[in-house]
């Protein structure tokens, strides 16, 4: 173990010190603010925060969508052993922490793969400056999903042993991988994972194929088990959500589909524009299902393709590029014949693009192995692994060369063809297309020409005694990190480290006003008035749902973007947004707890509607919300909230009238309970989705306390999992 950690040690820390200067912004206290990180993960990190510091069980998140299930929807990422350090840290931190462990587990498991220090730590410098990689940051569940993958998959092949207890000991790796994976948060990245899993336990058996797939689908099922107390009640909570009643494939199964031509991209990112551009300079935005893709860049770099395909011979690299060309197959979603079938079948994987998680990783383990057999392999491995460098180069070098050539003299016929594979759409012109491409054209070029005229001295190793290996590697290296820099500046940039404890005006008038009532923000499901708040706002609009959370503004009728909901209160949020400014979509806001609202809407206004502040093109009013807990009909009783809690509230209720209605502002859920003075009491469905429940004449207490089984069910099949995988690790075997 020493000796292997001393090995280990100078790779880790150029590996880390790599990845500190990529992500140094951070570091320096930089804040995750782009794309989904700033309006959907770090609010749910927040949230989950506030319950750690307060004592309180993260059950229910009483901030977003008039109130949700919290440690039930995968996402809040509740029962993620890092997700404990929110009590003490900012989302940032857990974030950079969750990327720093991909890279450490991922260069662990080439090291099992039987690779040496140097090579795995050359394929953990590619996943790191991939393209995929320069996303993990922003999706917070996607990375923790992804960090323990790789070690499940280097696992598989040893469930084909014959020694019994190497193939228990790799069940019980496996499963524990399969469990941390589904505690991230993502379930369609762990389900990718699992497939890929079983495909290469199939592979690696050959002619014990039924046993190392048995064993394959028994780790998943133990990883399962490992993982009950976040897979019960998320099943439970999604067969009652809008994701579970039937959403429609092209909004999430089916959403997302990389175009086939994409895959050019892997050679040179820029084939579809700058995404940081404007319209004009991103002439691929229109090509995607939301004006841009999941993944930003998909690329790997010129040095990485090459050393991938120089793996081919190796049997750990062809299995490598098969995983790849098999998750680049999936990723085409409904390009691809049949795949929505798939789609229907497996609703829960959304977005085809993900499957280049997969992709990246195995083709970052392919670039290693290439590593391992360009430069320490067999005399005769390295010859053939140089043989294929040098011919991969020269055909890249001409396709390179190929662009480049239209890029100088055939601009509109270069745009025209960019057209037709898909790559881009619009108005750009022939001239702006060839302008933005010929300079990494011209590098690319140069670079694929250079490494093939040092491959092939190294390979007929003339003149002899010449050490042209050092110098291809010494190349080869630095063109990585050249072509690195060029690919990651500007990527996944960092916000201000006061971001989301800096009020601005806006921000402190709306949580003055809405008071213990909600707010709405109108125009946030229209593009024009998002876009043009988020120039006002100078990078991140701090009102727009749910980013308000962080400064302790609670949300109703907003847009559930993961759809962990309930049908009718999506369907609320729609129809509310499809409405114009005015009393009806008052009125239900009223209905909804909602005090404070931020409109684009010029007046006239409803009645009751009062214009407290403007900011840019918006105005905020307040609109006088009925109370989250009120009696009806009015002036029927009153209400006095003695205790407030996310999971439990004791109110003290006086009934004038013979019967009376507690209306509760808050989605309903069967897992809220009331007892009214000690008694159980019904809760029922109110204005759709929300809640009420009937109160006699009198004086009373009821308590409303959220209490969901699931949990309980879920952490006894998790503690029984866990006992068992450690019974079958430790167990003696038999060869």
């Amino acid at each position: 173990m020493k000796k292997e950690a001393s090995r280990l040690a100078p790779v880790l820390a150029v590996v880390f010190g790599a990845a500190a200067l990529r992500f140094a912004p951070f570091l320096a206290g930089g804040t995750l603010y782009r794309r989904d990180a700033g309006f959907f993960f770090v609010p749910w990190r927040f949230v989950l925060a506030r319950s750690l510091r307060s004592h309180e069980a993260p059950l229910w998140n009483e901030w977003m969508s008039a109130g949700r299930a919290f440690a039930a929807d995968p996402n809040a990422a509740v029962f993620w052993p890092l997700s404990p350090l929110l009590a003490v840290f900012p989302p940032t931190a857990l974030a950079l922490a969750n990327v720093f462990l991909v890279l450490l587990v991922f260069l662990l498991a080439l090291r099992r793969l039987g690779l040496s220090p140097l090579a795995s730590g050359a394929g953990t410098l590619v996943l790191l400056f991939s393209g995929v990689f320069q996303s993990l940051p922003v999706y917070a569940t996607t990375c923790a999903a992804a960090l323990p993958l790789s070690l499940a998959l280097v696992e598989a092949r040893r469930l084909a042993s014959g020694d019994t207890a190497v193939r228990r000991r790799a069940c019980a790796l496996a499963a524990l991988v399969f469990g941390l994976s589904a505690l991230g948060g993502e379930p369609a990245v762990t389900l990718m994972g699992a497939a890929a899993f079983v495909a290469v336990a199939i592979g690696a058996g050959k002619g014990t194929r039924p046993r190392a797939t048995a064993a394959a689908l028994f780790s998943l099922l133990l990883g399962a088990g490992l993982a009950s107390i976040q897979i019960l009640p998320a099943a439970l909570e999604m067969a009652r959500s809008a994701r579970g009643a039937g959403m429609r494939p092209e909004h999430g199964a089916l959403f997302w589909s990389v175009r086939p031509g994409r895959v050019l991209t892997l050679v040179e990112p820029r084939l579809t524009g700058d995404p940081a551009g404007d319209a004009a300079a991103f002439w691929g935005s229109s090509t995607f299902d939301a004006g841009n893709p999941y993944f930003e860049d998909i690329a790997l770099g010129l040095v990485p393709l090459l050393l991938a395909a120089a793996a081919w011979r190796d049997r750990r690299g062809r299995a490598a590029l098969l995983l790849a060309l098999g998750g680049t197959a999936l990723s085409f979603g409904r390009f691809l014949p049949g795949y929505s079938h798939l789609a229907a079948a497996l609703p829960i994987i959304r977005y085809p693009e993900k499957w280049w998680l997969l992709v990246t990783f195995a083709l970052a383990a392919a670039a290693a192995v290439g590593v391992e057999t360009v430069f320490f392999g067999e005399a005769e491995a390295r010859a053939r692994a140089r043989s294929t460098l040098l011919k991969t180069a020269m055909v890249m070098a001409s396709f390179c060369g190929a662009l480049l050539a239209l890029a100088v003299g055939a601009e509109e016929f270069l745009r025209k063809g960019l057209w037709a594979l898909g790559l881009g759409a619009g108005e750009a012109s022939g001239a702006a297309v060839a302008g933005a491409l010929r300079s990494p054209l011209i590098l690319g070029t140069l670079s694929l020409v250079v490494i093939a005229a040092l491959t092939s001295l190294v390979a007929r190793r003339r003149p002899p005694g010449c050490r042209y290996p050092l110098l291809l590697g010494s190349m080869l290296a630095l063109l990585f990190f050249a072509d690195a820099a060029r690919r990651v500046a500007g990527t996944c940039p960092a916000g201000p480290p006061d971001l989301y404890r800096k009020e601005t005006p806006a921000v402190a008038l709306v949580r003055e006003q809405a008071g213990l009532g909600r707010f709405y923000d109108d125009g946030a499901d229209d593009a024009p008035t998002v876009e043009r708040r988020t120039r006002e706002a100078g990078g991140l609009d701090l009102l727009r749902p749910a980013t308000g959370v962080a400064f302790g503004i609670r949300y109703a009728g907003e847009n559930d973007v993961d759809r962990m909901t309930p049908a009718a209160s999506v369907l609320f949020a729609s129809q509310t947004a499809g409405l114009s400014w005015g009393e009806e979509k008052v009125a239900r806001l009223r209905r909804l707890g909602v005090a404070i609202v931020r409109t684009p809407a010029a007046p006239p206004d409803p009645a009751g509607a009062v214009e407290v502040g403007r900011f840019g093109g918006d105005r905020i009013l307040r609109i006088g919300a009925r109370e989250e807990f009120a009696l009806l009909p009015a002036g029927s009783g009153r209400v006095a909230v003695r205790e407030r809690g996310a999971n439990r509230t004791r109110l003290a209720i006086h009934v004038a009238l013979p019967a009376a209605v507690l209306s509760v502002a808050r989605t309903f859920d069967p897992n809220w309970h009331a007892r009214l003075d000690g008694k159980e009491l019904a809760l029922r469905l109110a204005d759709g989705f929300l809640t009420a429940v009937d109160v006699p004449k009198g004086d009373h207490e009821i308590v409303l306390r959220y209490e969901n089984p699931a949990f309980g069910a879920g952490a006894a099949l998790t503690v029984a999992s866990l006992l068992f995988v450690a019974l079958l690790a430790w167990a003696p075997g038999r060869s």
